[in-house]
C-alpha cells in the first residue's frame, strides 16, 4: 500500500468512494435518508468546492496500484475535514494511518490543537488515537438531521460562537 498527497484530479474517486463508504453504515448509525444527504451529488459545483477545501489542506490518498482504498486531509486551521475508507477495506488501520500522517504535518507546521466533526463510524477510530468528545452535534442536510460529535486533540477548544459540520 502507498500514501501519497491528493490531486484534484483525484476528488471525483474520492466522493465516490465517500458515497460507498456511508451507503455501507448500518441503519443503526444513520437511516437511509441521513446516508443519501450526507453523500450527496458530485457535480461541478461539488469540483469547485472540494477543490477550494483541499487547496486548504494537508491529505493523503491509500492507494493499492490504481485504487483508492481510502482518504484524508486536514485542513490548516486543524480540523480533520474529511476521512473515509473503502467498506471492503475498513479495519485494516487505514484511516488511522492516514490520520496519523496528517498529524505528523500539522505539527511540523506549528498546529497542535485538532478537531473533527466526528460520525458513529469515526468516533471510535478518534478515540483510540486520542480525541476527546467535546459534544454532540446534529446537522440539517437537505432537510434531513446527521448526528455527529465534536472531538478535539492537542488543547483544541470550541470558540464561544460554535459551529455545525457534517
Amino acid at each position: 500500500m502507498e500514501y501519497r498527497e491528493l490531486e484534484p484530479g483525484m476528488l471525483p474517486a474520492c466522493h465516490a468512494l465517500l458515497a460507498d463508504s456511508v451507503a455501507a453504515l448500518p441503519d443503526e448509525c444513520y437511516p437511509l435518508s441521513a446516508r443519501l444527504a450526507w453523500a450527496g451529488v458530485w457535480d461541478d459545483e461539488s469540483q469547485r468546492a472540494w477543490e477550494a477545501r483541499l487547496a486548504q489542506s494537508w491529505s493523503r490518498a491509500a492507494m493499492a496500484g490504481d485504487e483508492l482504498l481510502g482518504f484524508a486531509w486536514l485542513t490548516r486551521d486543524g480540523e480533520l475535514d474529511m476521512l473515509y475508507v473503502a467498506p471492503h477495506a475498513q479495519g485494516a488501520g487505514i484511516g488511522r494511518a492516514l490520520i496519523q500522517a496528517l498529524e505528523v504535518e500539522a505539527a511540523g507546521a506549528g498546529v497542535a490543537g485538532l478537531h473533527a466533526w466526528a460520525s458513529h463510524a469515526a468516533r471510535p477510530v478518534l478515540e483510540r488515537l486520542g480525541y476527546s468528545v467535546l459534544r454532540p452535534n446534529a446537522v440539517l442536510r437537505d432537510g434531513v438531521t446527521i448526528e455527529n460529535w465534536l472531538m478535539a486533540k492537542g488543547g483544541w477548544q470550541e470558540p464561544p460562537t460554535g459551529r455545525s459540520e457534517a
